[in-house]
């Protein structure tokens, strides 16, 4: 049903790559491409906030008990398709003469190429410079588990009630659809990466971490805008049981801040009693 795409050009690609619209082997090309050119992947990065802002931007809707009955009513009535079991070599189906190619391959044509797994997990994955892709994961949580508490209530902590959830993406869609807003990516101690959004006209922020691990009972991660009067505590969060995390930091701030993150008690902290995980410099 769907045409392959023209890639001999690579940024006639970045829409496409963007929505998650292109087969394994595309992405797995594409990637290649951005992996060696800057611009090319700023350019995703900025078409993949832009996709986030649009899917934040539509007001959630619970869907209604009356379709969860109909769904669960059709499924014992949708035909199912027979599992397909691979044949073993022996039952490898034999090709008269007239058929057979010289210098044919010997592995069947019935079997997938050996590296199409790999390449589809490394599409799946996305090149490892591409921190920003968690804002599309966000904004699927946001807008898909509001009302559920699916994954929402753990993308922030375990207490967050569905309201708080609604309204910390609403402000990272501000964050992110502002006209001056800027990011940064910057390492995490344990070898990670987070990406910081900010805005100065709103005087709002925003940190994202892939893979950020759990805390002990008792301790909680808390953000923290530092300049030079020290280090002004800018709320508390834990790490999301689904490997992506995002906090929007409370209150103003200022241009030129610094954005970091430490290990804190329960509760939080009125200044840093841990070194920073993460620091990044605002513009």
């Amino acid at each position: 049903m769907t045409e392959r795409h023209d890639d001999s050009d690579p940024r006639l690609l970045t829409g496409a790559y963007s929505l998650d619209a292109l087969s394994p082997e595309e992405a797995e090309a594409f990637e290649r491409e951005a992996a060696s050119s800057e611009s090319l992947r700023d350019e995703t990065d900025e078409l993949t906030l832009t996709s986030t802002v649009l899917g934040l931007a539509v007001a959630p809707v619970t869907p209604s008990d009356r379709m969860k009955a109909e769904l669960m009513a059709k499924l014992p009535l949708t035909p199912q398709l027979p599992r397909e079991t691979p044949l073993s070599a022996s039952e490898t189906p034999e090709t008269s003469s007239a058929e057979q190619v010289p210098d044919a391959p010997a592995a069947s044509i019935a079997e997938p190429p050996a590296s199409s797994g790999a390449a589809h997990q490394r599409a799946q994955s996305r090149w490892f410079t591409r921190p920003v892709g968690i804002l599309t994961a966000v904004a699927a949580a946001a807008a898909l588990f509001v009302g559920g508490g699916f994954v929402g209530s753990a993308v922030i902590n375990a207490n967050t009630t569905t309201t708080t959830i609604d309204a910390s993406a609403s402000q990272l869609a501000a964050i992110t659809a502002a006209d001056d807003v800027q990011r940064k990516v910057v390492d995490v101690a344990d070898g990670g990466k987070a990406t910081l959004v900010w805005s100065n006209d709103l005087g709002r922020s925003a940190v994202l971490v892939d893979g950020l691990s759990g805390l002990p009972d008792g301790k909680v991660y808390e953000a923290w805008y530092i300049n030079g009067d020290g280090a002004i505590p800018a709320g508390t969060f834990t790490a999301s049981s689904d490997g992506m995390t995002w906090h929007v930091l409370s209150g103003a701030m200022k241009s030129g801040d610094a954005i970091g993150v430490t290990v804190e008690p329960a509760g939080g902290s009125t200044a840093p009693t841990t070194t920073p995980i993460l620091v990044g410099q605002s513009a």
